[in-house]
């Protein structure tokens, strides 16, 4: 959590005076550039409309953006067949990419070198879209590689659009998968599908067939999701409490007869082991065993998932299963799974939703990590929720 803290001061209070200075350097080139009449590969592109060759997306981070940015994705490759098009990302976003079709290069990020930005600029890519909302260092990792256009957010107070070329407005309450859309506006042709994908191979369906064999589930059992963590490690605020986890997992056993399955990431695990020790009902626990795409074959398998606003959650509803989705601090309305066929829960304090970006809270945490907001939310609601779907 220091350590997160600490990257998130160096990316404002050195990442924006670099951004402000490099946008000043560049302003004085292009001034100079056009007084000798001399192209630039920017403005010689732009004159000449060339369509891209390559196309390089960033998104470093957060897998839940990274699913929110397919349709805006899919429409590029659409726009543009023949282009390349390729992905930097961690490796979290890269395993969740491993099987799109809308990608032809995976680049792995895991710490920023030199090496790694030379041999990106040696790619000469005509399009490099920054899918950040506020970091300013993917605003400079774009900058230093070079594209003739570049292209990213403008969100309020963040100072992260100096050195794009293409400066998208982020609108706070719209939904993210609209905002990323937004992006598309400029270079592609009225957009048709905006739903969210994604690609389970045999070998993942034959996992989850494994599991279910191996904790002798039955055939015509329905299964629910119950994912407890929600957010950033070391960030619990958006989570809802541990004990409300525990009352619900018994009472769906025991009202609807169905398997509860825990699931989270590996630095997950303690939580799940918790809910799972304290609960009546037997529970089958797969935190910290699934890869991505691994969960996203469970998810597709089960009849409904509840979770917080995390990427699980929509990485869940883009499988198509329901999502109860508990939110507080988030705005459903913008950070809510995207489809029809889900329920967002969400807190009735004044002061609630007060994110937009992620990272914004208005209040401090509780003993135990979470937010007030999150403890507004009741079992019973959750339930209510439950039975539209197995009731």
């Amino acid at each position: 959590m220091q350590s997160n803290r600490f990257h998130k001061f160096l990316d404002r209070y050195v990442g924006i005076p670099i951004g402000i200075i490099l946008f000043i350097i560049s302003r004085f080139y292009y001034f100079f550039a056009k007084c000798i009449k001399l192209k630039t590969r920017r403005t010689r592109d732009k004159e000449l409309s060339i369509p891209p060759k390559r196309i390089l997306f960033i998104q470093l981070s957060a897998l839940g953006d990274t699913i929110l940015a397919i349709p805006t994705v899919r429409a590029f490759r659409q726009e543009f067949p023949d282009t390349e098009i390729s992905f930097l990302a961690s490796p979290t976003n890269l395993s969740y990419l491993e099987h799109c079709p809308y990608i032809d290069k995976h680049i792995l990020f895991n710490k920023p070198s030199f090496k790694l930005i030379f041999g990106l600029r040696q790619e000469r890519f005509d399009y490099i879209i920054d899918l950040e909302h506020w970091s300013r260092f993917s605003m400079l990792l774009a900058y230093f590689i070079g594209a003739s256009r570049i292209i990213g957010f403008s969100a309020a107070g963040q100072h992260r659009h100096y050195l794009f070329t293409d400066s998208i407005p982020h609108v706070p309450g719209k939904h993210e998968v609209l905002n990323f859309l937004s992006i598309t506006d400029k270079f592609c042709d009225k957009i048709e599908d905006i739903s969210l994908e994604v690609w389970i191979e045999d070998s993942e369906l034959q996992w989850c067939h494994n599991v279910f064999v191996e904790e002798e589930l039955q055939k015509d059992q329905r299964i629910v999701i119950l994912h407890p963590e929600a957010g950033r490690r070391g960030e619990p605020r958006r989570r809802w409490i541990q004990e409300n986890f525990i009352e619900l997992a018994d009472i769906i056993t025991e009202k609807y007869g169905v398997q509860v399955v825990l699931t989270g990431a590996p630095d997950e695990v303690q939580l799940s082991q918790t809910i799972e020790t304290q609960t009546v009902c037997k529970t089958i626990n797969l935190a910290g065993k699934t890869k991505v795409n691994q969960l996203a074959a469970l998810f597709n398998q089960a009849d409904l998932v509840i979770s917080g606003n995390c990427g699980p959650m929509h990485l869940a509803a883009a499988t198509g299963t329901p999502v109860i989705a508990i939110h507080g601090p988030t705005n459903s309305e913008q950070w809510g799974p995207w489809g029809e066929n889900n329920i967002c829960l969400e807190a009735t304090l004044p002061c609630s939703p007060c994110l937009n970006l992620g990272f914004e809270y208005a209040c401090q945490a509780l003993p135990d990590g979470t937010s007030p907001c999150m403890h507004t939310i009741s079992v019973s609601e959750v339930l209510q929720a439950c039975d539209r779907y197995l009731g």
